[in-house]
């Protein structure tokens, strides 16, 4: 690209060009010493006549507008945004506090080896950064961490910079006209997809981080279903490479849920919980926004355990049938009364395996969460139960032991223990909500796990 300016240039009669700090999609960049402060600022300019696409503009211009609201130590200040326009030409033009220091990409490139603890402090740093911006409202997400953009000075202190790329659906990173943003190696999945969420910086971070520790870019390691491999190359700490193995999941969903939660990790305040991945043959159909859950559980078929229990049902509903047939026959028996009773308890209990029997058969269960209500409802044969209530009312998601009635009552009619049954459970207050009993117990532990973890909430085993 073309340079709109040369070493010496002034430019609006203010800022006088000292060199060149960098050339990006959004414009080039240059160090200038401010003649009315005498203070050196990062200028980046943009020429209308040489842009390719005007979209280049609007994010230069969102850019400017974003950066004008920030405030933060460690994101370079805004000082002006204006215009020049001259016969042949028309330019626009962002002026910021100076970054003092060098790129993390020039230090690794000169060769700077840093140690777990510099790492650290340097993602303590960038966290604290992204944290802030995260919680703006609405969220400021930068799109293009990567180690150009991070700014280290002697002391250590951290700036981000280049903000091109925030809250934009396009830049001419990787190909032209590409509505992909970010930068190759250093994006996460979704970026190839136009989306971002808080989390796709945390990639960013993670890849970053992982070029610093190696002096390899991330592209190439070998990966697995778009997951790093990098633990081989890293020498630090297997508590790090937990920690960091979190930041580069592929999917949004299984890296930690905000900067705050991963710089808290980090520091050693919070738990890493472990990523419980989707069971391989599950016909649970699940889908988890950042702002939805839905847990469709499949019908369960009968297994030998089924068939057995069909046949005892059916035997006690043949007998309770039996007794009430020979009531007449016994009305004056001393023992009249133990006949209806022992019929209603074999007609219930076989009731209530009929019922759990054709419900595995053809019932359905659906959990249907959001940010302001939860539903979870029973379905069969176009009948339904649900039970349904405010989201901020659940206060906590465990796997609970319970014993059903019926298998109480079967128990006792022969003199055994009754077996618990494990449940998935919501715990709302008072009321408890279970579901998904008949669920592998790997597939009851991975669905708490992501309720979890949508919810924000404790996980408990009780």
């Amino acid at each position: 690209m073309e340079l709109l300016h040369q070493p010496e240039d002034i430019v609006a009669e203010r800022y006088q060009i000292v060199n060149i700090l960098g050339q990006g999609g959004t414009g080039t960049t240059y160090e200038a010493e401010d003649l009315q402060t005498r203070k050196r600022v990062a200028i980046k300019g943009l020429s209308l006549d040489r842009m390719a696409d005007w979209k280049v503009l609007e994010l230069f211009e969102r850019e400017a507008s974003v950066l004008s609201h920030l405030n933060h130590p460690g994101i370079p200040c805004y000082i002006d945004y204006f215009q020049v326009e001259r016969p042949n030409n028309h330019s626009f033009y962002l002026v910021q506090e100076l970054a003092e220091g060098r790129s993390l990409f020039s230090l690794v490139q000169s060769g700077w080896h840093a140690t777990e603890k510099d790492v650290r402090q340097l993602a303590s740093q960038i966290l604290d950064v992204l944290s802030y911006l995260h919680q703006l409202t609405p969220p400021v997400i930068h799109r293009d961490i990567k180690p150009h953009n991070i700014v280290r000075r002697e002391d250590g202190q951290i700036f981000l910079v280049d903000f091109g790329s925030v809250k934009a659906t396009y830049q001419n990173t990787i190909t032209a006209g590409s509505t992909v943003v970010g930068t190759y190696g250093y994006m996460a999945p979704e970026q190839f997809r136009g989306q971002a969420f808080p989390a796709t910086d945390l990639y960013g971070l993670g890849t970053t981080l992982l070029y610093v520790l190696t002096h390899r870019s991330p592209s190439e390691f070998p990966s697995r279903q778009l997951k790093i491999n990098f633990r081989s190359q890293l020498p630090f700490s297997s508590e790090f490479a937990d920690w960091l193995e979190k930041l580069l999941e592929p999917a949004v969903e299984n890296r930690f849920l905000s900067a705050k939660e991963a710089l808290s990790v980090l520091k050693g305040e919070g738990v890493l919980v472990p990523i419980h991945r989707r069971p391989a043959g599950t016909r649970v159909a699940f889908t988890k926004t950042q702002k939805r859950l839905v847990a469709e559980l499949p019908r369960n078929g009968l297994g030998y355990r089924d068939v057995y229990n069909l046949i005892s049902a059916l035997i006690s509903l043949v007998m309770s049938f039996f007794f009430f047939s020979f009531l007449p026959l016994i009305f004056f028996s001393p023992f009249f009364w133990l006949f209806p009773l022992g019929a209603i308890i074999v007609s219930m209990f076989g009731l209530a395996k009929l019922q759990e029997i054709v419900f595995k058969l053809l019932g359905r269960t659906k959990l249907e969460i959001d940010r302001q209500n939860f539903r979870l409802r029973w379905s069969l044969l176009g009948m339904f139960y649900q039970v349904q209530g405010r989201t901020q009312d659940i206060d906590r998601v465990e796997l609970s032991k319970f014993v059903r009635p019926e298998d109480e009552w079967y128990a006792k009619l022969k003199g055994e223990t009754p077996q618990p049954t494990i449940a998935c459970t919501l715990v709302e207050g008072v009321r408890t909500h279970r579901f998904a009993c008949w669920l592998t117990p790997i597939e009851k532990d991975w669905l708490t796990q992501e309720i979890a973890a949508f919810l924000k909430k404790p996980l408990a085993i009780r």
